[in-house]
């Protein structure tokens, strides 16, 4: 278990980064232990998650059962925020930042966290219906750019890379999120996808 304190420290360490504020790292515990600890963001994450998640199958309706749609989603969100910090260490390894890896963990599960409330704040106006297709469109293309550019941000400092490699990390990354996504609706037999899902 994690204290409350401790989980504390690194939402609020999340939320310096988000403002560009390289010490937000000072605020989480990037030992291994520490890194270790914050993955118990994907626990306090599901109270956002889950809404996130029925959100989703209202738009992508599976067809398969109901015991086979939640045995993919919890192995989906488990591998959700296993695969990035498997990439990430051998990218760490090859650009000699091996040393720096548990505090990349750590940064990264904490603003994963921040990033689920993130689009659950937002979800209303992305995904709501309340304003014209097209704007809502670009308000996602919008969300998703800034989501994707906090996380380059947030590698940039904890890996000390450059600019380019962490945005490629961070494009790995997100990826890695829509391949998992694209295969969970592909297992609950949610296809063909909406006119302009795909």
């Amino acid at each position: 278990m994690i204290a409350l304190g401790e989980a504390a420290a690194g939402l609020f360490g999340a939320w310096r980064l988000a403002c560009r504020k390289p010490d937000g790292l000072r605020y989480m515990d990037t030992s291994r232990d520490g890194a270790l600890r914050s993955f118990w963001a994907a626990a306090l994450a599901l109270p956002a998650a889950i809404p996130l998640t029925l959100m989703r199958l209202s738009y992508f309706p599976p067809r398969a059962d109901t015991t086979a749609v939640i045995a993919i989603e919890i192995v989906a969100y488990a591998i959700g925020w296993a695969a990035f910090p498997v990439v990430a260490h051998a990218a760490a390894g090859i650009a000699e930042r091996g040393h720096r890896f548990t505090m990349l963990v750590a940064a990264y599960n904490w603003v994963s966290l921040l990033q689920i409330f993130i689009l659950l704040a937002a979800a209303p106006v992305t995904l709501g219906g309340f304003v014209p297709a097209p704007i809502d469109t670009l308000l996602e293309i919008a969300l998703r750019v800034a989501l994707t550019a906090y996380l380059a941000f947030t590698i940039r400092v904890a890996l000390d890379l450059s600019w380019a490699a962490a945005i490629g990390l961070a494009l790995v990354e997100f990826m890695l999120g829509l391949s998992i996504f694209r295969t969970v609706v592909t297992l609950e037999d949610a296809w063909p996808l909406p006119p302009g899902a795909a």
